[in-house]
């Protein structure tokens, strides 16, 4: 009888890193599960180190990051993804340059180099005072390098101060995010410069060894839509600038419309009702139950607490003016915001309705002011980014000059911002010396568990699901950020990590197949199959002839345990059952080096 076979894998280095999804969902491979694990030991600070070993901005990740992790989290198949920011916020909180020592978090980056470096002679001038380019400053402080950021404005920090608004992110936690990387005698911060205008593109070149621009997309766009240009339609990038760092606006009497379904969107609209707006509608072509707004949950959530009023699905048409002041906006339902090649190609109803307001803030993209690159050489997109020419360095048309941040890639998270940086400092660090530029390695070893059983349960009505922060009213401006867990809270949160490093091993010399393991399985993820039932490729060829001697052998002779990642809980019944102690639970464990 013909059967389909079925396909497998052999396991290897690359696929166990894969099955803790949470660090392979980073994009600074920060071990969140080896953090949750040392805080449900109660070791803090080992479990900040942890936190803060590839990123230096583990404080900011902490309390406003889009946390990829939580969203690869394997937990979320269960129930709901495991609180990892938030936990990262409560260890930073203990042990982050928040608390006042801004030296000691320093020691704990595994970035190349040294706290205390010996300097190379070499200087590198950095364009942007963000995540961006002050995680490439640190970086390349440590390999020695003179470093100078030139900021345009009179605070550092880019859109953590200029666009997260202040009752999200507390401007203590960035300042001194800010000043630990600055305790590097070898980084100078300049700011209130503009490059362009203070000082050449040029003149830098000529000031410096290499160039990193780093300056993000800080410039709101306008959809082109009837009365975009009215006195009362605003960019919102704009609007948000001035509520975080210059005076509030008074929208007291102003009903306020928001054009957008990003992030910025919602900081525009929550920052509206706290500069006193009796009503604040937003409006964007996405629609939430599709899953197609790209706001953040928490963002969504939070603008909908507070009093936002979401129109997902409704399309802009006209801004409407009656006797030369704002009406409205009329606004169609939703046909269709992608096409059949999931290219954006919104398509609207023709029937139309009228949100009312007195006011238009449109958050519909961003970009930048790449005026000081005139005549520079250093060529840019037709998006208006700088064109990447090497994405393993960073590189762009002009070898001395590098770029990273959302105006190499567009608009992205935080932490990709402190991903670019780190690689940018390396790519840097490959231009002058001529080495190979280096990259995070991981040196996995296993070691099976005599014993082994979960310290918490993989589920339990009693014990605490996923628990969020306490949510500040819209009347409150200054958010507390600092991460309100009992530390017993903070442990309970971190056991619900389904310990995804740990997972079963077999002796095929020993087993006996007795398919007690099989059996015991509460999740059924784990089948014993022949050789022949399954296709796993070469690997397969390879690893039958070793240990049968030829293909044709190992299928009508040999077995495979085969075993689903996805299905599996981690009890560990299938050691606990198994008569020889062929099956066992083995943990991986992950040594990270720079290479």
């Amino acid at each position: 009888m013909a059967f389909e076979k079925i396909q497998v894998e052999l396991p290897t280095d690359e696929y166990y890193e894969a099955e803790v999804k949470c660090r392979n969902s980073c994009p600074v491979s920060t071990d969140a599960r080896g953090y949750l694990m040392a805080t449900v030991a109660g070791k803090y600070e080992e479990a900040y180190a942890i936190s803060r070993a590839t990123n230096p901005f583990a404080s900011i990740c902490g309390k406003v990051c889009g946390a990829p992790c939580e969203k690869g989290c394997r937990r979320s198949d269960v129930d709901e993804a495991v609180v990892i920011r938030n936990i990262k916020g409560f260890l930073t909180d203990k042990h982050g340059p928040e608390k006042g020592d801004l030296r000691k978090p320093l020691t704990f980056s595994i970035a190349p180099g040294s706290v205390d470096p010996q300097l190379n002679g070499k200087s590198v001038g950095i364009i942007g005072g963000g995540c961006a380019g002050y995680t490439a400053a640190h970086d390349l402080a440590r390999l020695g390098y003179a470093v100078t950021i030139y900021e345009r404005w009179e605070k550092s920090g880019g859109q953590l101060v200029q666009g997260v608004p202040i009752n999200r992110l507390s401007r203590k936690v960035v300042a001194d995010e800010l000043a630990s990387i600055e305790q590097f005698d070898n980084i100078e911060v300049k700011n209130g410069v503009d490059v362009g205008s203070d000082i050449s593109f040029k003149e830098l070149e000529k000031k410096h060894d290499a160039v990193y621009i780093a300056v993000g997309l800080a410039k709101g766009k306008k959809i082109p839509i009837p009365n975009a240009d009215h006195k009362d339609a605003y960019i919102g990038l704009a609007f948000l600038f001035d509520f975080n760092l210059r005076e509030k606006w008074d929208l007291s009497t102003t009903r306020s419309i928001v054009i957008g379904g990003g992030d910025v969107a919602f900081d525009v609209a929550r920052s509206a009702l706290r500069c006193g707006s009796p009503d604040v509608q937003l409006a964007c072509l996405e629609r939430e139950h599709l899953n197609e707004m790209t706001g953040s949950v928490d963002e969504r959530e939070g603008g909908r607490r507070e009093g936002v009023t979401i129109n997902d699905g409704w399309g802009p048409r006209e801004i409407v003016v009656e006797d030369g002041k704002i009406k409205g906006l009329i606004v169609s339902k939703v046909i269709r915001v992608f096409d059949e090649d999931g290219k954006f190609s919104p398509q609207l109803e023709e029937e139309t309705r009228l949100i009312e307001g007195d006011a238009v803030f449109f958050a519909v993209g961003q970009g930048s002011d790449l005026d000081f690159l005139e005549g520079s050489g250093v060529e840019v997109t037709p998006q208006g980014w700088v064109k990447v020419v090497n994405e393993e360095t960073l590189q762009t048309s002009k070898p001395n000059v590098f770029v990273g941040g959302d105006i190499a890639h567009g608009p992205k998270l935080f932490i990709d911002a402190v991903a670019s940086g780190s690689k940018a400092a390396q790519g840097i660090h490959s231009f002058i010396t001529g080495d190979a530029p280096k990259s995070l390695k991981r040196k996995i070893t296993f070691t099976d568990l005599p014993e082994y059983g979960r310290k918490s349960l993989y589920v339990d009505e009693e014990r605490e699901e996923r628990e969020e922060l306490p949510v500040k009213p819209a009347e409150e401006p200054e958010f507390n950020t600092t991460v309100e867990y009992p530390d017993f809270d903070a442990k309970e949160q971190s056991s619900r990590c389904l310990e995804c490093h740990i997972h079963p091993t077999f002796e095929g010399d020993i087993c006996i197949l007795c398919g007690g393991c099989v059996d015991v399985c509460p999740s059924y993820c784990l089948s014993m199959k022949t050789v022949d039932r399954v296709d796993g490729g070469n690997d397969l060829v390879m690893l039958a002839e070793k240990e049968f001697g030829s293909m044709e052998v190992a299928e009508a002779e040999g077995s495979v345990m085969l075993f689903d990642p996805l299905k599996c809980i981690r009890c560990g019944m299938c050691a606990q059952k198994c008569p020889t102690g062929a099956c066992k639970m083995s943990v991986n464990e992950f040594e990270d080096c720079f290479a």
